[in-house]
């Protein structure tokens, strides 16, 4: 796979600080892996760190995994800056048993990741990948912004907008891909630049979850269209996957 944050991934927390992850995700994660005594979890995409800082804040013991090592060193600087020590390898999801011998209680891939695979192949690949780094009835959480509905939106969207930055996202489609070109907008005597970052994903939605996860061997598979567990529909504006 290319790596498509090679550079982005230094400005990537524009978006907002990893310990901005909190409230209803919070919650979801918290009270969804109590249910199922999960104690230990790998973010096998963890980016900079947002979701392995919010998890050590619930108590879990976790570890961080990601294609990219430019992700990884942002996410260790920043993990260090909020006191936690958490193991970080540089892995491709399609196959985390090259590095990871032992079995967790949860393996999360999440805001949109697994969508970066772009064949039916390398999708069966990561999940069984996935699961077969599980324990037995381990949960495999998957978590995107690509829903029925929110393809249906304008095609330009102002994510970040502060007095010296501004990101503007503006999007292009098919029936099977959606190519977000990130537009970064630096205007500040500090910083005066322009950058933009060209991110393609598989559109994958709620029947083929069902239908890939079930290929790879997962069993309870529940489609949320949002934090609160809410039944996902054409109009929700999360996709939220869990399976066993």
């Amino acid at each position: 796979m290319k790596d498509n944050y090679s550079t982005f991934a230094y400005d990537y927390d524009e978006f907002g600080e990893i310990d901005h992850y909190l409230g209803a995700e919070k919650l979801f994660f918290k009270t969804l892996f109590a249910e199922h005594q999960v104690e230990s979890v790998l973010d096998c995409a963890c980016g900079t760190g947002q979701h392995l800082y919010m998890m050590s804040e619930l108590g879990l013991r976790v570890v961080g995994s990601d294609y990219s090592r430019a992700m990884l060193e942002v996410a260790e600087k920043n993990l260090k800056e909020k006191g936690k020590e958490i193991p970080l390898h540089q892995c491709d999801f399609r196959f985390l048993e090259e590095i990871y011998k032992d079995k967790f209680d949860a393996i999360v891939c999440l805001t949109t990741a697994l969508p970066h695979l772009h064949t039916e192949v390398d999708l069966i690949t990561a999940l069984k990948s996935m699961k077969g780094r599980l324990k037995d009835g381990g949960l495999l959480v998957l978590t995107q912004g690509t829903t029925h509905h929110n393809l249906t939106l304008p095609p330009i969207e102002v994510v970040v907008n502060r007095e010296d930055f501004s990101r503007v996202f503006v999007k292009e489609q098919d029936d099977q891909f959606q190519t977000i070109h990130v537009l970064d907008m630096y205007h500040s005597a500090k910083r005066m630049e322009n950058n933009q970052y060209d991110i393609v994903y598989k559109i994958i939605l709620d029947d083929e979850y069902r239908k890939l996860l079930t290929e790879a061997g997962f069993k309870r598979i529940q489609i949320y269209g949002d934090y609160d567990r809410a039944p996902y529909d054409k109009e929700s504006t999360r996709l939220i996957v869990v399976a066993q």
